[in-house]
């Protein structure tokens, strides 16, 4: 999008502050939605501030300072603010795009991102992680030998390769359990989003390169995601960086084990268990229904759902690099949906996306009371 193009759009902002609450029409009270906001207080890191400050940076009124990166970055692209924005103003593009191409923005002029973000970049370059892990020991979690070609792929992601193993075993066990075949890449790369999400866009290209050629090496015709973070990435990301649509089908897990375990039988387990939407899957993919539909199954009952949920959900606190660059305010927005949770009566708070099972965890262990789980991990337990 050319500048005149972007900042036009961003006049299309009338400061209503609707984008830091939750649907008051949906939920018959006003209930905060934007964590930035709720947590930092100032106007400026509501949407409606960041409105502002990129028509001044963009239109050179504004020079880029630590505080406007700071502000900037520590968006979490959860698109809450869209969510409540849209159909109200016109809008053409939805604000995590407008967030996202001013940090891009930012980064080319060699401005940002924060230092603990930069390092993404640095390590997905050397390790094609953003973690520092050893490329090798990106499978050392996989106990099975699997084929090396296979027309469904399950593309793990890094958080569940190095971080939360736990998920890519049970995904790769209810995988095997569904009865087809698959496999997984040896030479997987980061899928890309934690550099774009932070404005690193020049080797999120190279990487999406990389893992689309080595799907087709692998004879992929369907790739399955357990990381809501991926499975936008491809989805989303991967034709505007690449100028082409990947030719595969593209699924969550969530997606592909409703369609997958049709028909078998799920053992319950007699749990309360609340559902917290991912921000890229839900908000970011429209994908509400399946992973519920699957809980449903296993907890009958004891499905529980949050009034914060599906479009109104509130976000873990993780994304967009925020962990890495302000760890006490991802930490404090995971504590918010953990009480949410606790205050409807949930033994546990079942998530479909690694990084949000990584912070809320993290907040769990740091306030008890909770079980956090991913529902990998309950189907593997349902099907035993």
């Amino acid at each position: 999008m050319k500048s005149g193009e972007l900042l036009r759009e961003l006049y299309h902002c009338l400061h209503c502050h609707l984008c830091n609450f939750a649907d008051w029409h949906a939920l018959d009270e006003w209930l905060p939605l934007c964590p930035t906001y709720a947590y930092f207080g100032f106007e400026s890191f509501s949407a409606s501030g960041k409105m502002e400050l990129a028509r001044g940076l963009l239109s050179g009124e504004l020079k880029p300072s630590p505080r406007t990166l700071q502000i900037l970055f520590s968006d979490l692209g959860c698109g809450a603010c869209h969510q409540q924005c849209r159909g109200l103003t016109g809008l053409k593009v939805d604000h995590v795009e407008l967030f996202e191409e001013l940090k891009a923005r930012l980064v080319e002029k060699g401005y940002g991102p924060l230092p603990e973000q930069k390092a993404y970049a640095e390590s997905v370059r050397k390790n094609h992680n953003p973690y520092r892990e050893k490329h090798e020991e990106r499978t050392s979690w996989l106990e099975r030998e699997l084929p090396e070609r296979a027309e469904t792929v399950y593309f793990v992601g890094c958080t569940s390769s190095y971080r939360q193993k736990e998920i890519a075993g049970s995904t790769a066990e209810v995988l095997l359990r569904s009865g087809e075949e698959f496999t997984v890449l040896e030479d997987e790369w980061c899928c890309g989003s934690p550099l774009l999400r932070t404005g690193q866009r020049g080797l999120a290209r190279e990487v999406a390169e990389h893992n689309l050629e080595v799907l087709r090496r692998a004879g992929a015709k369907r790739v399955v995601f357990s990381c809501a973070g991926c499975y936008r990435t491809f989805s989303k990301d991967y034709p505007k960086l690449l100028g082409r649509k990947p030719e595969l089908e593209l699924l969550h897990t969530s997606q592909y084990f409703l369609r997958t375990l049709s028909g078998k039988g799920l053992r319950g387990n007699g749990k309360r268990v609340a559902y917290h939407d991912p921000c890229h899957l839900g908000r970011g993919m429209g994908v509400y229904d399946p992973p519920r539909e699957l809980l449903r199954r296993i907890c009958g009952e004891g499905f529980l759902e949050m009034k914060r949920s599906r479009e109104n959900s509130w976000c873990c606190g993780a994304g967009s690099g925020v962990k890495a660059a302000f760890p006490d305010f991802a930490l404090w927005s995971a504590t918010r949906r953990l009480e949410e949770a606790v205050d409807l009566g949930a033994e546990t708070l079942v998530s479909s996306c690694p990084f949000c099972k990584r912070n809320l965890g993290d907040a769990s262990r740091k306030r008890g009371g909770i079980e956090v789980r991913d529902l990998s991990e309950l189907l593997e337990e349902a099907l035993a």
